[in-house]
């Protein structure tokens, strides 16, 4: 990985976030002749995100799937990659192509100042003309307002906080959500616990294989994964709750192993969580699979961001001129958010990019 020095000049790009979306921007805009490119990441390892999550996990998408532009995946025992063979990759990606990657530098304050863009950080600011926010907009918990009505005798935690079935106290658990976190975890706690899944439908679950084949692969032949956000088929499928991939949660259901209630929780009292049909459930512990919020409060940047936070974009390219986006859901397609998404989102950001760096000069607002 090529070194960076610690007293950082103005540089051409800043990309901000190491994680897939940041590690294959940067990759295409080196391809695209941008040189003056730097990458900054808030963890102290590159892959750090994927360790921190819980023991177990296993990604969803197969290897073939789990790619970015370049250097394949590798091989390996199982179907999917483990979160430590993702952390594995992104971290050999970065050194085998030698991407400018500088970690344990957190951006605490994203600025406009005098027509160039400004990250403030513990190691100093860069200054840079174009910035690509590759962090994912929405890393923030998200648990309903229910939570804060129920007492410390319920043991409460999210998804991003979970780590393995040991650390959940004995005692009836509550899954709230109806996507794929919820659908594993409720079934990695169902060996040890009494589970009972509350989501907010009924969950539309995805056989992970279709004739011996991969569904992605027919996702991909038919021409859905990469369906555009806009046509037809994007807009249907954004239309409608998450799918669980795998059936594993439907026959534990249909077995009595696990129960699931199609109802979202609407309140809490003391040990008591309501649901919206008028069930009352009495959990030792709820574990929130609610997603995540806008994490945007340090982009103070005019123009970047909606009234409640979120990215303010078309096809990734933020109003403000300059400034983009990657990695982000329906970005500009079905799998913008998924791994091997990113090579197409992250080849159109680079080459808008420098085609930017050769006709224009300083950085300035649009309108």
């Amino acid at each position: 990985m090529r070194a960076v020095s610690e007293q950082q000049p103005a540089v051409d790009v800043l990309v901000i976030g190491a994680g897939q979306a940041g590690l294959g921007t940067a990759h295409h805009l080196l391809r695209a002749g941008v040189r003056d490119v730097l990458v900054v990441e808030a963890a102290d390892a590159i892959g750090q995100v994927w360790r921190d999550r819980w023991e177990s996990l296993q990604l969803f998408t197969p290897r073939r799937f789990s790619s970015l532009p370049g250097p394949r995946f590798p091989a390996g025992p199982t179907a999917t990659p483990s979160r430590l063979e993702m952390a594995d990759y992104l971290a050999g990606y970065a050194a085998r192509l030698g991407l400018p990657v500088r970690t344990s530098t957190p951006v605490q304050r994203l600025a406009v100042e005098h027509g160039t863009f400004v990250a403030h950080t513990p190691r100093g600011a860069v200054r840079a003309r174009h910035v690509v926010l590759a962090t994912g907009a929405y890393r923030r918990p998200r648990v309903p307002d229910a939570a804060g009505d129920l007492d410390g005798s319920v043991h409460q935690l999210h998804s991003s906080s979970y780590w393995r079935p040991d650390d959940v106290p004995d005692g009836p658990v509550l899954v709230v959500g109806g996507g794929n976190s919820a659908a594993q975890l409720a079934m990695e706690l169902a060996g040890r616990h009494e589970v009972t899944v509350a989501a907010p439908v009924v969950p539309r679950f995805l056989p992970e294989r279709v004739l011996g084949v991969s569904i992605y692969w027919w996702l991909l032949l038919s021409g859905v994964l990469n369906a555009g956000a806009a046509t037809p088929v994007g807009r249907f499928l954004h239309a409608r709750h998450e799918a669980v991939l795998g059936r594993q949660l439907r026959r534990a259901v249909r077995a009595g192993v696990v129960r699931l209630v199609a109802s979202p929780v609407v309140a809490a009292d003391g040990r008591r969580v309501r649901l919206a049909d008028g069930a009352e459930l009495r959990p030792r512990t709820v574990l929130w699979c609610t997603g995540f919020r806008p994490d945007t409060g340090w982009i103070d940047v005019p123009g970047a961001l909606a009234d409640v936070g979120a990215p303010r974009h078309e096809r990734g390219a933020s109003p403000v001129a300059g400034l983009h986006w990657m990695g982000l859901p329906w970005q500009t397609r079905v799998n913008s958010s998924l791994i091997d998404g990113v090579d197409r989102d992250a080849r159109m950001t680079a080459r808008r990019i420098a085609a930017d760096l050769g006709t224009r000069g300083p950085v300035r607002r649009a309108g």
